[in-house]
C-alpha cells in the first residue's frame, strides 16, 4: 500500500515536471531561467509556420480578387431611376462609334476629318439639349509650333496644322477661372485606340452631357480638350496650352490616359506642389486609387512613357492630376485595342470618379488664386482602394522622426531584456549589428539568386514564361525570395548560438535587425525628401508598436498566442505593401513585352520581384529560426520551386504568349519595310538597299518565329552599321536608340511609296568669321525625322526650329547627336530650316552627318504587298505593327 502511494506520487511529479518543461519551451524570451533546458529547444511547431505561409497565399488571392472588382455598370434603361448618374452603356456606345472610324493617326483623313466631325456632331447634339442656364462654347483650333522634349533620348518637335476640339462649359454669370479636362482622340498606327485614348474621350463626352442637363449652374468653368496629336508626342496639348485663347484661364488640369484596357484608373501624378488637389480628390471620389510611389517611378523615366500632363505642367505652369488605366497592357498600342476590350465596369468606375472630382474642382475656392495654395509636395496613397491617406513632406518629416525615436526606444528596451538573459550590452549591440548585416546580405543573396535564375532561363530559351501566365512569377521568383534568405539566416544563426543561447533572443535580435535596417531606410528617405518614404514608415512603426505592446502588456503570452500577436501587427503593413506590389507586377509584366530585346525582360522582372518580395517578407523570414523542424518548411518551398522548373523545362506550360481572344498576351513585332540610301560628300549615291527592318521588342525576338516565318531565317543583326552610320543607318521613328538598339535586317523587295523624300542644301553663308549658316529644304510625307551629328571639331550653336539652344541626344562615336521630329496634319508643305555652326578657321572638310527619315504610317501606301504577305505568315500569338519608311544619309 505504501509502495503504491509512493509510485503514484512519483508519477504525478514526473507529469508535472514534463508539463513544466514543455511549457518552458514555448515561453518567449525573457521567460524561463534556462535551467535544465537544452540551449536551443525550438518552440514553434512546424505546422504553425506552414499554416501561416498558406494564410499569406490566401491574403494574396483575396487582394487579387478585390483589386479586380468593378462597380456594376449602369445601362441606358437604368437612367430613369438614376438621374444625374454616369451611364456606362452610353459612354461605351460613343466609344464604339469612335473606334469604328479605325486607326486615327495624326495627318490621316480618319483623324483630321472623320474623328473631328464625329466629335463636332456629338458635342453639338449635347449643346442642343442643354439647359439654358448653362453657357457652352465649341471651338476648333489648328496650330503650328515647336518645342524641345527631354523624353527618351531627347528630341525637338516641329509641327504644323495639328487640331484640337475644345469645349468651354460655364454659367451665364461667367468666371475667369477654369478646370481643364484632357483626352486625345488620335491613335498610333494600326490601333483603333479603344482604351488609348478613345475611352477617355467617351467618358468626357458623357460628363459634358450630364453637366449640360444639370439644373444647377457651376461656379467655375470646365474646359474639355479633345486633342488630336498626343501620339505625335504631345504636340496638340502644347499647341493648346501655349496658344489657345482659353489657355490663360486654366487653373488646374485633369488628364485622362491609358497604358492598358480597363481595370481601375490610377492617379499617378499630382501637383506639383498643390496639395489642395489631392484634398479634393480624397474628399470626392468614391473609388480612390493613387500612389506617390507610382509618381516617383513614372517621373524617374523607368517606365517608357509620358502624357500630356507633362506639357501642361512644364509649358503652361498648370498643376493637375494625371490618371491612367493600366491593366491588360497586352493590347496597348496594338490592333486589338478595340472597344470590346474596354469593360463597362471600368467606364462606370472612371465616370463616377471623374464626375465627382470635376464637380468638386469647379466648386473649389482655391481656383480663384491657386498660387496662394501652393504649399509643397505631398505623400499620398490609397489604403486598399477604400480611402486616401496624404500629408505634406514637412508633416511626414515630423512623423518619420518621431517614429525613428520610438524605434530606437523599442530596440533599447529589447536590449535591456536581453541583458536579463545573459547577454551584455556590448554583446547585444554587436549581435544586433551582425544581424542587420545578415539581413542586408540575405537580400543581396536573394537578388543574386533571382539574377542567376533569370540568366539560366534566358540561356535555356525559357524566357518570359510569366508573360501570359503571371502565376509563374510565384514559383520562379517569389518562392526564392522567401527560402533563400531563410536558408541564409539558418546558416548564419549556427555561428551565433555560442553567444546567444535562446532561440527567442536570437529571433528578437533578427527582428530588431530588420527594424534597424528599415529605420535606416526611413532615415535616408526622410533626408532625401522622397515621397515614397511611407513604405519604410510602415515597416518601422508597426513592428515598433507590436514590440512595445508585447513588452508592456502581453509579456506572458506564449505559444500560438505570440504568433497571433506577430501576425496581427504585421497584417496591415503586409497587406498594404502586398497590394502595391501586386499592382506593380500587373503593370510591369505587359511592359516587358515592349522594352526591347537589349533589355532582358526576364532579368528586369526577376530583379524587381527579388527586391519587392524580399522587402515584403522582411518580418516573415526570421520566423524560420523558431520552427522545430525548419528543414521540412525549406524542403517544401524548395521542392515546389524545383518541380516548377521541371514543368517549365519539360512541358509546354511555360510558353510565353497567347493568341486566345479571351486572354490575349501576344508577342509584339514592329517591322518597317524600308529603303536605305547613303550619299557621299558630293551628294553621290554610294549604296542603296531595301528590306524589312525588324525592331526586336522583347528578349525572345526574333527566335520565336524562326522556322515559322521563312524570311526570318535570313535575318541578320544590325551591329556594324551602328558604328558607320548615324542611328545605325535605320529609319528610327523616334529617338530610342539607347533603349532599343538590338534589331535585325532582312533583305527584301523594293518599297512602293507615293511621295519622294527630298533633301537639298540651299546655301552656305558666313554669319561671322567662325559661324556658318546652312540652309536646307526638305519635302516628304507627314511624318519625318531628322538626325544631325556635327563632326568633333564643329559645334551646333542654334537652329531655326527654336530660339532655345538645340537639345542634344546620346553621343555617336564621341560626337553630339540631335533628333528632330517633324509632322504636318493638313496639306503637304516643305520644311525649310537653318543650322548655325561654329567652325574653326580655314575649315574645308565635312561639318555634318545628316540623316533624313520618312514614315508612311497611314493611308493606302502604309503597307506594301510584300509586307502584307510577310505579316500573313505570323502565328496568332503574335501582333505586328509596321509601315513603309525610308532612310537617307548625307555628308555635308
Amino acid at each position: 500500500m505504501t509502495t503504491g502511494a509512493v509510485c503514484e506520487e512519483d508519477r504525478r511529479g514526473i507529469r508535472l515536471r514534463k508539463k513544466a518543461k514543455e511549457s518552458d519551451e514555448y515561453l518567449p524570451y525573457p521567460y524561463g531561467d534556462g535551467k535544465g533546458q537544452s540551449n536551443f529547444a525550438l518552440p514553434t511547431p512546424t505546422f504553425h509556420l506552414v499554416f501561416f505561409l498558406l494564410g499569406l497565399a490566401v491574403v494574396f488571392g483575396i487582394i487579387v480578387y478585390v483589386e479586380k472588382q468593378l462597380p456594376t455598370p449602369l445601362m441606358i434603361e437604368d437612367e430613369a431611376n438614376n438621374p444625374g448618374k454616369f451611364i456606362a452603356e452610353r459612354a461605351k456606345n460613343t466609344l464604339v462609334n469612335l473606334t469604328n472610324i479605325g486607326p486615327r493617326v495624326t495627318g490621316s483623313y480618319e483623324n483630321e476629318v472623320l474623328a473631328v466631325n464625329f466629335l463636332k456632331n456629338t458635342i453639338e447634339s449635347i449643346i442642343e439639349q442643354a439647359r439654358p442656364i448653362h453657357k457652352i462654347e465649341l471651338d476648333f483650333q489648328k496650330i503650328n509650333g515647336s518645342f524641345p522634349l527631354t523624353f527618351l533620348d531627347g528630341m525637338t518637335h516641329v509641327y504644323y496644322d495639328v487640331q484640337n476640339v475644345v469645349v468651354k462649359f460655364g454659367s451665364d454669370k461667367g468666371s475667369e477661372h477654369s478646370i481643364l479636362m484632357n483626352c486625345h482622340f488620335d491613335t498610333v498606327s494600326d490601333s483603333p485606340g479603344g482604351s488609348d485614348d478613345g475611352a477617355s474621350c467617351a467618358v468626357m463626352l458623357e460628363i459634358l452631357r450630364l453637366f449640360s442637363l444639370s439644373k444647377k449652374p457651376i461656379k467655375h468653368n470646365l474646359v474639355l480638350l479633345f486633342n488630336g496629336a498626343e501620339e505625335n508626342f504631345m504636340q496638340a496639348s502644347h499647341g493648346f496650352i501655349t496658344k489657345h485663347k482659353w489657355a490663360k484661364e486654366i487653373r488646374a488640369v485633369v488628364n485622362l490616359e491609358s497604358c492598358g484596357a480597363g481595370g481601375r484608373e490610377v492617379m499617378f501624378q499630382s501637383g506639383p506642389n498643390h496639395p489642395w488637389l489631392m484634398k479634393i480628390y480624397s474628399q470626392t471620389v468614391g473609388y480612390p486609387f493613387a500612389s506617390s510611389l507610382a509618381q516617383e517611378i513614372f517621373q524617374s523615366g523607368f517606365i517608357p512613357g509620358d502624357t500630356d500632363y507633362r506639357i501642361f505642367r512644364d509649358f503652361g505652369g498648370v498643376p493637375g492630376l494625371d490618371f491612367a488605366w493600366y491593366l491588360n497592357g497586352y493590347v496597348y498600342h496594338t490592333k486589338n485595342d478595340n472597344a470590346a476590350h474596354v469593360p463597362l465596369g471600368s467606364l462606370q468606375r472612371t465616370g463616377d470618379n471623374m464626375v465627382a472630382l470635376v464637380t468638386g474642382l469647379v466648386s473649389a475656392d482655391e481656383l480663384t488664386n491657386t498660387a496662394q495654395h501652393k504649399e509643397g509636395r505631398i505623400v499620398f496613397f490609397d489604403v486598399l482602394g477604400a480611402f486616401i491617406m496624404f500629408w505634406s513632406i514637412f508633416a511626414g518629416d515630423i512623423v518619420n522622426i518621431a517614429t525613428l525615436l520610438l524605434s530606437v526606444y523599442s530596440m533599447s528596451s529589447n536590449m535591456k531584456e536581453a541583458i536579463h538573459r545573459g547577454l551584455t550590452k556590448k554583446q547585444y549591440l554587436k549581435q544586433l549589428i551582425s544581424c542587420a548585416g545578415v539581413v542586408l546580405q540575405s537580400w543581396l543573396l536573394a537578388l543574386f539568386s533571382a539574377v542567376a535564375i533569370a540568366l539560366t532561363l534566358t540561356a535555356l530559351g525559357l524566357s518570359m514564361s510569366w508573360y501570359a501566365k503571371p502565376v509563374w512569377i510565384l514559383f520562379l521568383y517569389v518562392l526564392p525570395a522567401m527560402f533563400v534568405p531563410m536558408m541564409f539566416l539558418m546558416y548564419k544563426s549556427q555561428q551565433q548560438r555560442k553567444t546567444v543561447v535562446s532561440p527567442w533572443t536570437l529571433f528578437q535580435l533578427y527582428y530588431d535587425g530588420y527594424q534597424l535596417v528599415w529605420s535606416t531606410m526611413l532615415l535616408l528617405s526622410t533626408v532625401s525628401r522622397i515621397q515614397s518614404a511611407f513604405i519604410p514608415l510602415f515597416w518601422v512603426v508597426f513592428p515598433t508598436v507590436g514590440n512595445l505592446i508585447r513588452l508592456k502588456i502581453f509579456l506572458h503570452w506564449r505559444d500560438w498566442k505570440w504568433l497571433l500577436l506577430h501576425a496581427t501587427m504585421m497584417f496591415l503593413p503586409f497587406v498594404q505593401c502586398a497590394y502595391m506590389t501586386l499592382n506593380a507586377v500587373q503593370l510591369f509584366i505587359p511592359i516587358m513585352g515592349r522594352t526591347g530585346a537589349a533589355n532582358n525582360g526576364e532579368l528586369i522582372l526577376a530583379v524587381l520581384c527579388a527586391v519587392m518580395f524580399s522587402l515584403l517578407f522582411s518580418y516573415i523570414i526570421p520566423m524560420i529560426l523558431l520552427v522545430r523542424n525548419p528543414r521540412q518548411v525549406l524542403s517544401l518551398l524548395v521542392g515546389i520551386f524545383i518541380a516548377s522548373l521541371g514543368a517549365l523545362m519539360f512541358t509546354p506550360l511555360g510558353f510565353p504568349y497567347s493568341g486566345d481572344p479571351a486572354g490575349l498576351a501576344q508577342q509584339r513585332f514592329a517591322i518597317l519595310h524600308a529603303e536605305r540610301s547613303f550619299h557621299n560628300i558630293n551628294g553621290e549615291l554610294t549604296n542603296r538597299e531595301s528590306g524589312f527592318w525588324v525592331v526586336d521588342l522583347d528578349v525572345n525576338s526574333p527566335a520565336t518565329v524562326k522556322g515559322i516565318v521563312p524570311e526570318f531565317d535570313n535575318a541578320v543583326p544590325v551591329t556594324k552599321d551602328c558604328e558607320t552610320y548615324l542611328y545605325c543607318g535605320m529609319p528610327y521613328f523616334i529617338p530610342i536608340l539607347s533603349f532599343i538598339w538590338k534589331t535585325h535586317w532582312i533583305k527584301g523587295p523594293e518599297i512602293d511609296v507615293p511621295i519622294n523624300t527630298t533633301f537639298k542644301l540651299m546655301s552656305r553663308t558666313a554669319v561671322s568669321q567662325s559661324v556658318q549658316r546652312l540652309s536646307f529644304h526638305v519635302t516628304g510625307p507627314d511624318h519625318m525625322g531628322l538626325m544631325v551629328s556635327p563632326v568633333k571639331e564643329i559645334e551646333l550653336l542654334r537652329w531655326s526650329m527654336l530660339s532655345d539652344p538645340p537639345l542634344a541626344g546620346p553621343k555617336w562615336n564621341g560626337r553630339e547627336t540631335y533628333f528632330v521630329y517633324f509632322s504636318y496634319a493638313d496639306k503637304p508643305r516643305p520644311w525649310i530650316f537653318t543650322l548655325d555652326l561654329r567652325v574653326p578657321d580655314g575649315w574645308d572638310k565635312a561639318v555634318l552627318d545628316i540623316a533624313l527619315t520618312s514614315h508612311f504610317v497611314h493611308g493606302p501606301h502604309q503597307k506594301s504587298k510584300p509586307f502584307k504577305k510577310l505579316v500573313e505568315q505570323f502565328p496568332a500569338w503574335t501582333t505586328v505593327t509596321g509601315w513603309q519608311a525610308t532612310y537617307k544619309s548625307f555628308i555635308v
